[in-house]
């Protein structure tokens, strides 16, 4: 009889793959919640 998981080590290799996928996903997440932020380089009034 064939196992139906596969052993833990091999869950761990494949999550060793998607551990940068899931962290960029998180950024652009997290970005796209905090908003819009102010212009790089945007002229500010209350600067001399």
């Amino acid at each position: 009889m064939t196992p139906l998981f596969a052993h833990p080590g091999h869950w761990a290799a494949q999550l060793l793959y998607l551990a940068p996928v899931l962290a960029m996903v998180g950024a652009l997440l997290w970005a796209r919640y905090r908003g819009p932020s102010e212009e790089i380089g945007a002229d500010d009034e209350d600067e001399v």
